[in-house]
């Protein structure tokens, strides 16, 4: 049987970050403590950092993300209205 999927709000992965931290525990032994995955832990140690704030690095990747899907579509509209154009003015004449 398949398990479903957890998820967990922002907040609580701060939490479990800043937790880690103070107690000095492995993401292994917070993974068993709190029975979370580990990888979803040092995910969300690399999201946060230290600090308990979104690392900048993190951000940048989003923020490139979403500029890199809007210049695909900027891309694509622009290749529409140049064959638009090219119609247009063959017809013209």
């Amino acid at each position: 049987m398949r398990k479903t999927r957890q998820h967990f709000d922002e907040e609580f992965k701060r939490q479990t970050v800043k937790h880690m931290k103070e107690s000095g525990k492995t993401a292994s032994e917070v993974s068993m403590e709190l029975d979370i995955p580990v990888g979803s832990i040092r995910t969300w140690r690399r999201q946060f950092g230290d600090t308990g704030e979104k690392a900048q690095v993190y951000i940048d990747q989003e923020r490139l993300k979403k500029l890199e899907q809007m210049n695909r579509e900027l891309q694509e509209e622009n290749e529409i209205l140049k064959k638009a154009m090219h119609f247009f003015t063959k017809n013209r004449n």
